[in-house]
């Protein structure tokens, strides 16, 4: 039932693999740098990195060079600015560079090191002196508003193999790693002084928190490769082209984004939540342990933020058996936290109930037809910019949580695209229709082969379902539709939200003879990403560290300036999308987890090896267990069960050690009508 859990130590957070240390990092910023002589010497010691990092560029890497320990109220900020300054020149990777064929070229990256030190040690000082902020940013900005006229240049490769000039992956979009292209000066300059004003009120004598709008926008079973070119017709356009011109031709594209638990209720509630599965105790869609009925609405991201100030909202799907939670004739049941909740009482693409106000301060359950006007899809587009619009005339900030049922079965797409994929090539990995499962578990060597025209067309149908949610993001003038995205910036607020595009789960077309989710492959546990937040990533990049769904809450959190007063497993995104995460100090591996009726299983993912445990009496703490190691560096199909080769039995031991340090209980909680163990008790 919906009752609080049990809230944990922090000793229990310890084991998480650096799970908290982001939060704890963004509370060290509390005071700042407060006095004149802390601007002072951040200053020098920023002044000083970038002698270093110039010195050692132009004579070498074992370049001596002179420093001055910055304060501590300053955090990274000096390590931070000197990176992003150098790029992948700090340090230099070669013992000389060509000092006379890249001569313009150090010029300009020498530049960029003493505008930004500029920028950094002026806009410092004038916050500590309590200037006007207007008069301060101008002094500030002085010399990096001369980059257009000393970066005229090409980034050049010397015969060391170094390029320059180089700077940090935030802004390299406008400097690209590549020989001969241009510097692009006025978007390096406009991305540092994005990043650099909010490095340095981040430790400055009041930070204060952004506070920006959020979008979260959530598909339901989409894979993580539907929003390229993969499976489009020919493979020349994008399958959601709008969408990734609206969020990743200008923001981040995560290429190692995962959930938790690959099924729609319980990757939801660790979405609402931070956490695990197996600590929210929704482990299944519906009965004992799983579904709405099993979740603790009492504290989520919606609770937080409302009591934080914000206009918060639900448009569309929210946890499975939602509509069991009230008795018909009574009034629908609206979880805490949300201002405005627009929930589907049956999640459906026509002939749908949604739980709307009844305008007397009340909710009703309002249905809806199977019109072409009444597609879920495009009716919860136009709720969305409702919603949007209504905030931004209240003048306050809005959460809106915006989940649709595509490219969920049954595959119904819009009139408007049925039939747009039916040419699309048919998608056969190697791992589609596994020939020879003998490695595999017991559960899947039974598992019969695909029919393949089925599962092609339904690979179409999904593939055309997505259509309507990009139209939704992305809009289609010659059509009549107005996309979320364009109605942000007819607003003025688009460059003030943060947009995060994700699914709740993957889908397998076939691979390993399955289709649908909740299972251990990487179909399954992979989503697609996109984020866009100009205020902390100014400019387009690719991002491949882990990025998981419990990892919202945390970072929602943050950006919104609120507590969190639950224990979390995730951990905030902020230092990953403003690229200031210490290098090696992210997430190595992850846990995924789920509670298939036959095969509960558990997996501790790392960049290269997969190592998965499938207890054969699930809840028995003697249990043995069926298990499966791949290495995904030399076998990404996951064709080849590697876990009872002698030569990686160490590796084995290692990583079943650390599948039991991020789930203590295991395997006692494998069984998903057994027990549900209290966490960090």
């Amino acid at each position: 039932m919906r009752v609080a859990r049990a809230v944990g130590s922090l000793g229990r957070r310890a084991l998480l693999g650096g799970a908290f240390f982001a939060l704890a990092a963004a509370s060290s910023a509390e005071a700042g740098c407060a006095t004149s002589q802390d601007a002072g010497l951040v200053r020098r010691t920023l002044n000083q990195g970038m002698r270093c990092a110039d010195k050692r560029l132009r004579s070498g890497p074992l370049a001596s060079c002179r420093s001055t320990a910055p304060p501590a109220c300053a955090g990274t900020l000096v390590e931070d600015a000197v990176a992003i300054a150098y790029g992948a020149n700090h340090p230099p990777a070669a013992a000389v560079v060509d000092r006379r064929g890249l001569r313009d070229q150090l010029r300009c990256q020498k530049k960029v090191g003493t505008a930004v030190a500029s920028y950094v040690g002026s806009k410092l000082k004038d916050l500590v002196n309590a200037k006007d902020p207007v008069a301060a940013e101008a002094r500030a900005r002085k010399q990096l508003d001369t980059l257009p006229t000393h970066c005229l240049v090409q980034v050049l490769q010397d015969p060391s193999t170094m390029l320059v000039p180089s700077v940090g992956p935030q802004c390299a979009a406008a400097a690209p790693a590549t020989p001969g292209a241009p510097v692009a000066a006025a978007a390096l300059r406009d991305c540092l002084v994005t990043l650099l004003g909010v490095w340095v009120d981040r430790w400055g004598p009041n930070p204060q928190p952004l506070r920006p709008n959020i979008l979260f926008i959530l598909t339901d079973d989409q894979r993580w490769d539907t929003t390229g070119p993969v499976h489009a017709p020919g493979g020349a356009t994008d399958v959601m082209a709008r969408t990734r011109a609206e969020l990743a031709a200008s923001g981040l594209d995560f290429r190692a984004a995962f959930v938790t638990t690959p099924l729609c209720c319980p990757s939801r509630a660790s979405i609402l939540s931070g956490q695990y599965a197996h600590r929210t105790g929704v482990y299944k869609n519906g009965g004992d342990n799983g579904g709405a009925d099993d979740f603790a609405d009492a504290s989520t991201i919606a609770t937080w933020l409302q009591g934080a100030g914000y206009r918060t909202s639900l448009i569309g799907k929210y946890l499975n058996g939602y509509a069991e939670l009230w008795q018909d004739g009574d009034p629908p049941y609206v979880p805490p936290g949300w201002t405005e909740w627009r929930g589907m009482k049956n999640v459906a693409f026509y002939d749908y109930v949604m739980i709307e106000p009844d305008g007397l301060g009340g909710y009703a359950e309002v249905p809806y037809g199977s019109a072409p006007a009444d597609y879920s899809t495009d009716v919860l587009r136009e709720k969305a910019k409702a919603f949007i619009s209504a905030s931004v005339g209240a003048g306050d900030p809005f959460f809106l949580y915006l989940a649709f049922k595509a490219p969920h079965l049954p595959q119904i797409p819009a009139p408007r695209h049925d039939g747009l994929f039916q040419g699309a090539a048919p998608w056969r990995p190697p791992s589609w229709n596994e020939a020879d499962v003998s490695d595999k578990p017991t559960w899947l060597q039974g598992q019969p082969l695909e029919d393949a025209g089925e599962l092609d067309q339904i690979r179409i149908d999904q593939l055309e379902m997505l259509q309507a949610v990009d139209e939704a993001i992305g809009g289609v003038p010659s059509g009549g539709i107005t996309g979320i995205m364009e109605h942000l910036r007819t607003l003025g607020v688009a460059d003030d939200t943060l947009v995060v595009f994700l699914a709740d789960n993957g889908w397998l077309w076939g691979e390993h003879r399955l289709r649908g989710k909740n299972q251990p492959y990487e179909e399954s546990i992979r989503a697609p990403m996109l984020v866009r937040y100009p205020k902390l990533a100014p400019l387009a990049r690719v991002e491949t560290r882990f990025a998981l769904n419990i990892d919202l809450a945390p970072t929602f959190a943050e950006l919104a300036g609120v507590g969190v007063p639950i224990a979390e497993d995730g951990v905030s995104l902020v230092r990953i999308l403003d690229g200031t995460q210490p290098a090696g100090t992210w997430r190595a591996d992850f846990l995924a987890e789920a509670w298939p009726g036959s095969h509960p299983w558990a997996l501790v993912r790392e960049a290269q090896w997969k190592y998965t445990e499938i207890p054969v009496a699930p809840g028995d703490p003697a249990t043995a267990f069926e298990r499966e190691l791949y290495d995904l560096a030399a076998d990404p199909y996951e064709l080849g069960n590697v876990a009872d080769d002698p030569a990686h039995a160490a590796r084995v031991a290692a990583m079943a050690m650390r599948l039991r340090q991020l789930r203590p209980n295991w395997p006692v909680d494998s069984d998903p009508n057994g027990p549900d163990p209290a966490e960090d008790e």
